[in-house]
C-alpha cells in the first residue's frame, strides 16, 4: 500500500518532493495533500518565501495546543493535521525554488519543538491536571524529553530500518508527534495512547543503542545537542 502511494505522487522532471526514504506518517497523511498543494503554487507562479510558510505552519499549531488546552480534542487534532501538511510544504518548496537555508532549518525546527511543548502543555492541562492526575502526566512528558536528550547524545539518529524498503523507519519524533497529537485525540484515547508512545520511544531507543557497532561518543553528542 505504501509503495502505491509512494507511486501515485512520484517526482516528474525538476522536481524534489521527497527524501530518499520517508517515514510512514507523512508518505500517508502529509504527501496527498502537500504535494497537489505544491503543484498548484507552481501554476500560480507564487513567490512565497519557504520561511514564510514556515511561519505560517505556527498558527495551526498554537491553535491545535489551545483546543487541546480547552479539552476540544476532536478540533485540536484536525488543527495539529493541518500543521503537519503545512509543515511539509516548506521544505519540499525550499528545495523545488532553490532556496533552502540553514536558517531554514533552524526556524523550522525551533518553531516546532515549540509548539510540541505547548501542545504537551495543552494536553497535560486538559487531560491529566484537571482529572486530579497532574504528576502521571509530568512524569510521562519528563520521560518523553529525556528519551529525546539521551536519544540525541548516545545514537544521534533516531531512526532505524524496518521491514519496508522505502520507508525509513515505522517509528521517529514524526511519527510519535502524529500519534500524540492527532490519533491520541482524535479517538479520545489520550491517557492510554501517550504513555504507550513514550513507552515504544523507549524501547526503539534501546534497539538503536544495542545495535550500534561504535561505542557512543557521549562528548560528541552532547556538542551536537548544544549545536541544535
Amino acid at each position: 500500500m505504501l509503495n502505491r502511494i509512494r507511486n501515485i505522487y512520484t517526482e516528474r522532471p525538476n522536481e524534489h518532493f521527497l527524501k530518499e526514504k520517508d517515514n510512514w506518517a507523512p508518505l500517508v497523511f502529509g504527501h496527498p495533500f502537500s504535494i497537489p498543494l505544491l503543484r498548484l503554487m507552481q501554476k500560480l507562479h507564487l513567490k512565497t518565501h519557504p520561511n514564510v510558510i514556515t511561519l505560517a505552519s505556527f498558527l495551526p499549531i498554537l491553535a491545535a495546543a489551545y483546543f487541546f488546552f480547552c479539552d476540544k480534542l476532536l478540533i485540536g487534532a484536525f488543527c495539529y493535521l493541518g500543521y503537519f501538511i503545512v509543515d511539509g510544504l516548506d521544505g519540499k518548496w525550499a528545495r523545488l525554488t532553490g532556496r533552502t537555508s540553514e536558517l531554514g532549518e533552524k526556524l523550522d525546527y525551533y518553531l516546532g519543538a515549540l509548539g510540541n511543548l505547548a501542545m504537551y502543555i495543552g494536553l497535560w492541562y486538559s487531560q491529566y491536571y484537571l482529572a486530579g492526575d497532574w504528576l502521571t502526566g509530568a512524569g510521562i512528558i519528563a520521560a518523553h524529553y529525556i528519551i529525546v536528550v539521551a536519544m540525541g547524545i548516545f545514537i544521534r539518529q533516531p531512526h532505524y530500518k524496518t521491514i519496508f524498503p522505502k520507508v525509513r523507519s515505522y517509528y521517529s519524533p514524526q511519527e510519535e508527534g502524529f500519534g500524540t497529537f492527532f490519533v491520541a485525540p482524535l479517538f479520545n484515547v489520550v491517557t492510554i495512547l501517550f504513555p504507550l508512545l513514550v513507552l515504544f520511544q523507549f524501547i526503539s531507543f534501546v534497539i538503536l543503542l544495542v545495535r550500534q557497532k561504535e561505542r557512543p561518543d557521549v562528548r560528541k553528542g552532547i556538542k551536537g545537542l548544544l549545536k541544535t
